[in-house]
């Protein structure tokens, strides 16, 4: 793998591919545990000269057993990216995890560049609005001892079914073939 640096990226997702777009749309995806969220957030530190929303796809997800959903693609192509892509103002309901329920609607102004993390942003329906879909690989022991040590040990049982579904979910929807970005996550992160 030919591991593209920080700046690397910066200058491609600054280029653009998706024809078209007022904005820049970014999906960060790969296994959870991966350093999606990190690089979102090292892009967000480096880009000084644009504006920059970060959507996290745990707001989006319906709880665990409907995160990765037909729904799910409806939010992000309707909600979010279509409208980002004409330079207009975006928004969507955040899954509160405690409560188990979606909160009120959230409104978003229009950001110059959208980023995308988590798993499943780089989906099918959503890919025709993105400049770069970065997939981050990680084993999946890797990613799960990342996530255990970042969220707890008390999920480890609802991980351990998520890294079936989320796999599920990257084979059907052929996520990390279709990146225009590949990174290590082991030695990017």
């Amino acid at each position: 793998m030919n591991q593209p640096s920080l700046i690397e990226i910066i200058i491609s997702i600054k280029k653009g591919r998706a024809i078209g777009n007022v904005g820049r749309i970014v999906a960060i995806d790969g296994p959870a545990g991966a350093g999606k969220t990190t690089l979102a957030n090292r892009l967000q530190e480096n880009i000084k000269d644009q504006s920059i929303e970060i959507v996290h796809m745990d707001d989006l997800y319906d709880g665990w057993q409907n995160s990765l959903t037909p729904e799910l693609g409806k939010v992000l192509d309707i909600s979010i990216c279509s409208p980002v892509s004409k330079g207009k103002s975006f928004q969507y309901r955040k899954y509160n995890w405690i409560e188990s329920k979606f909160g009120p609607l959230l409104d978003f102004t229009f950001p110059e560049i959208l980023i995308l993390e988590g798993v499943g942003s780089g989906q099918r329906v959503v890919r025709k609005y993105l400049d770069e879909l970065i997939w981050i690989d990680i084993s999946a022991q890797v990613g799960l001892q990342r996530v255990l040590q970042r969220d707890g040990e008390s999920i480890e049982k609802e991980m351990e079914i998520w890294q079936m579904r989320e796999n599920f979910h990257f084979v059907a929807d052929n996520t990390r073939d279709s990146a225009t970005i590949r990174i290590d996550g082991a030695t990017f992160i």
